[in-house]
């Protein structure tokens, strides 16, 4: 029942569970006849919890997660084993996630971590739908009670421009550079629409891409500036690209971890947390780069 709330259907139900949907089905339907009640209105497509529904699905979400704090509560007690499925946003995968793998692989040998890329509003709706575990990523303007939230870390958002560049503020650059959008269906998007708006300043567009390294070799080439979160701006033609600050005071965006609230897994998602917020308080150190 669990799955096929949480999933939408008997069908997706299934294929979580590595069930057949017949299985799945029959299984519903012999836990509405011990209970005397109908749990799902079939006539609608997908079928919807009826009212019994509701309140069996609570009741349901308690034992399951009494059970699980169970196994959580014996793991606590030794090294973790298991596969954790993680979501991770394109400006955490070449500085903080790497760190934070090896730190759990040197601390956690037994923990197997599964990354999945995406904006934050894909990752948030994989972690709805149980998916995936939990998500790295762009902290969200509300967070429903369904979800937890722990805090990771800030990154300010700041203007990356060609070395060769010589403009020193916001307003210089963007009068004499192309302008480089990031993805606009990202969150951060908001916080720099808000900020050119407040600066007065009317980019001249002359691309939108959703790959950092893309954009970081576009700007390395010389093809414009960009606004990003601040990472590693090492650019993928060897050298480094120059930050410019984007207005004042700085604009800043929380990372953190998002999950399902009451579900399984607890003490690998604070393992996991707590190996991000380490690495995350870590001084910056420089990766060099390949020879091309």
């Amino acid at each position: 029942m669990l799955a096929t709330s949480e999933h939408g259907s008997f069908a997706a139900a299934a294929k979580a569970l590595n069930l057949t949907q017949s299985a799945v089905s029959m299984q519903v339907a012999a836990l509405e006849e011990t209970l005397g009640a109908k749990l799902f209105d079939r006539k609608r497509r997908p079928p919807r919890l009826t009212p019994a529904g509701e309140v069996v699905l609570q009741r349901a979400r308690t034992i399951a997660a009494q059970y699980d704090d169970i196994f959580d509560a014996l793991a606590a007690a030794r090294p973790y084993r298991g596969t954790f499925r993680l979501g991770a946003i394109p400006t955490v995968l070449t500085n903080l996630l790497p760190a934070a793998l090896i730190a759990l692989r040197d601390a956690e040998a037994g923990l197997t971590v599964n990354v999945t890329s995406g904006l934050s509003g894909e990752l948030m709706r994989l972690v709805e739908h149980g998916e995936i575990d939990a998500a790295l990523m762009h902290k969200p303007n509300r967070i429903d009670p369904d979800f937890t939230w722990r805090d990771v870390t800030r990154q300010r958002v700041v203007i990356v421009a060609p070395p060769d560049s010589i403009e020193e503020t916001a307003e210089e650059a963007f009068a004499a550079q192309p302008y480089i959008r990031f993805n606009r269906t990202a969150w951060v998007a908001q916080l720099i629409e808000e900020r050119l708006e407040a600066l007065g300043i009317a980019p001249n567009t002359s691309a939108e891409i959703q790959s950092i390294e893309a954009i970081h070799t576009m700007v390395g080439l010389g093809f414009g500036i960009s606004v990003l979160p601040d990472v590693s701006f090492n650019s993928f033609i060897g050298t480094p690209l120059r930050i410019i600050e984007f207005g004042s005071p700085t604009v800043y965006r929380t990372i953190g971890l998002l999950s399902r609230a009451g579900l399984a897994k607890k003490n690998a998602r604070r393992i996991i947390g707590d190996a991000f917020s380490k690495v995350a308080h870590r001084p910056a150190v420089e990766i060099p780069l390949p020879d091309r």
